[in-house]
């Protein structure tokens, strides 16, 4: 297995988290108007490596990756060449190293589903956001495969963070209706995008299109004013916190809809609920709740009668409720890509599910049908939190029942962590603004004791990580920094609308 590549940068600072060492591969499907790298189009050329040159050339310059760096494949189009990279990713990932790829979306599909699992960051280059506007800089019709590789990093087993950059041209898009098409582009991402950065526009590569003897297509246009690209870049980063708090808001009408569904099919009258009550705490789940809570959780759980084939949850539901079978059989599945439908489990009396996700925080990935009439006993999450959060029982029982799903489905296992280094940066700063903000002209100051590398434990986040996202939420207007003690926080709604 071999690969071309065009070129090498060590000591990178710029394509991916850290210092990295960044492999430039050959070959490129698109003809971006304002590329400065024409000598990588082509597929063949530059130096012949081997995945195994690739990984003895990357050791040479660990020790500088720190915590955060690693090895970055750029090009060209690194998907390109598939195989290759893939091989080299799969060395790299036994190694333990951090792997990023900048990519277009376009290269070869047959081997997304291999590489892109094992990618910690992808840097996305969105070129444009509508199809005529994307045929005329790239050359080609490739926006909607574009929109699709988009759709479809999930179902390809990306589960890392995403940077997305795009090259702002005078003229094209440098403007605000352009960063508002450009942030809706980024939906089926929104969850995995940890930064948006806008590329100025400039004319370094245009000496290289005189030399190789190609027309330049953007000949006699200025570079892009970087301090008008930065103030879009600020501009595209408040729409997508504010698209983040939408999304929030309309995640919270469909719970209260949910609720209120529930609530219309509720049949139990108050004595009834309590007789079912009793009868449903001989099981591990509930036999754990105190006598003095007992009617308190009573006038809070919903007792619902589903109809044989309705629907009590489906794939992508937030995890706002656990359910609980008193009567009756449930069905869990999905339906796969072939339209077939796949059966993981039957419940029945006694049985539960939503437990887990109410622990972590993760949307159903299935789907829970009634097979017959059911009496399901549904549990609010914030009921959950109040009473059955700290049981010992709850915990324990939630755990058997995983690992039963574990031995039946391992495929449904998704990553756990969902929140990015922005969320947990902008949780945290949250957090200190409530417990030790002070209100003064200039915004809310935050006296810290905490070094970086220990804002960084607290966090969840690296020293290396919390440090980068405090200088990106200062550059887009967000926090002011005053030495390595004092944080000013200008706008607490753009961090509000980071977190979860």
């Amino acid at each position: 297995m071999q690969g071309f590549v065009h070129s090498i940068e060590t000591m990178g600072l710029l394509d991916g988290p850290g210092t990295r060492t960044i492999f430039f591969l050959q070959g490129c499907p698109l003809r971006c108007a304002f590329c400065h790298n024409p000598d990588t189009l082509k597929r063949v050329g530059g130096q012949v490596m081997t995945p195994e040159d690739i990984l003895k050339f990357a050791g040479r310059y660990r020790s500088y990756y720190g915590e955060e760096g690693g090895v970055t494949f750029s090009g060209g189009e690194p998907l390109l060449q598939g195989e290759f990279v893939y091989q080299c990713l799969k060395l790299l990932k036994q190694e333990g190293y951090n792997t990023c790829v900048d990519t277009s979306g376009f290269g070869n599909p047959r081997f997304y589903s291999r590489i892109l699992p094992l990618v910690d960051t992808l840097i996305l280059d969105v070129k444009a956001f509508d199809r005529q506007s994307f045929e005329d800089l790239t050359t080609i019709d490739g926006f909607d495969a574009y929109l699709e590789f988009l759709n479809r990093l999930g179902r390809n087993g990306f589960s890392g963070q995403i940077w997305v950059r795009h090259v702002m041209v005078p003229g094209l898009t440098d403007d605000e209706e352009s960063m508002e098409k450009f942030i809706r582009i980024l939906k089926p991402i929104r969850n995995k995008v940890d930064r948006i950065e806008i590329l100025p526009y400039h004319t370094s590569g245009v000496k290289k299109y005189h030399e190789l003897g190609i027309p330049y297509r953007l000949e006699g246009v200025e570079p892009m004013d970087k301090k008008r690209a930065k103030e879009l870049e600020i501009y595209a980063n408040k729409l997508f916190a504010e698209e983040l708090r939408q999304e929030r808001a309309e995640r919270e009408r469909v719970r209260q809809e949910k609720f209120k569904q529930l609530k219309e099919n509720e049949v139990a009258s108050e004595q009834e609920k309590a007789e079912m009550f009793q009868a449903l705490r001989q099981l591990p789940l509930l036999n754990d709740v105190d006598e003095q809570d007992v009617e308190a959780v009573l006038n809070e759980v919903i007792l619902s009668n589903i109809k044989a084939g309705e629907l009590i949850f489906k794939t992508g539901d937030a995890p706002d409720f656990m359910y609980l079978i008193f009567e009756g059989q449930m069905k869990i599945f999905v339906n796969t890509v072939d339209g077939e439908e796949q059966i993981f489990y039957i419940y029945r009396d006694g049985d539960f599910v939503g437990g887990l996700n109410l622990l972590v925080q993760t949307p159903y990935r299935y789907i829970g049908q009634a097979l017959t009439d059911c009496k399901v006993v549904v549990i609010p999450k914030s009921t959950f939190d109040k009473y059955f959060y700290n049981s010992p029982v709850v915990l324990r029982s939630v755990l058997v029942k995983s690992f039963e799903r574990i031995r039946w489905a391992e495929e449904l296992i998704q990553r756990l962590a969902t929140s990015n280094a922005s969320m947990k940066t902008a949780g945290l700063l949250l957090k200190l603004v409530k417990r030790i903000g002070v209100e003064t002209e200039e915004g809310i100051r935050l006296e810290l004791s905490m070094s970086r590398e220990e804002l960084g434990n607290y966090s969840g986040l690296r020293r290396e990580t919390i440090t980068r996202k405090l200088g990106e939420f200062k550059e887009l207007g967000y926090i002011e920094l005053v030495g390595n003690r004092v944080i000013i926080v200008k706008d607490i709604e753009a961090l509000e609308s980071y977190v979860l």
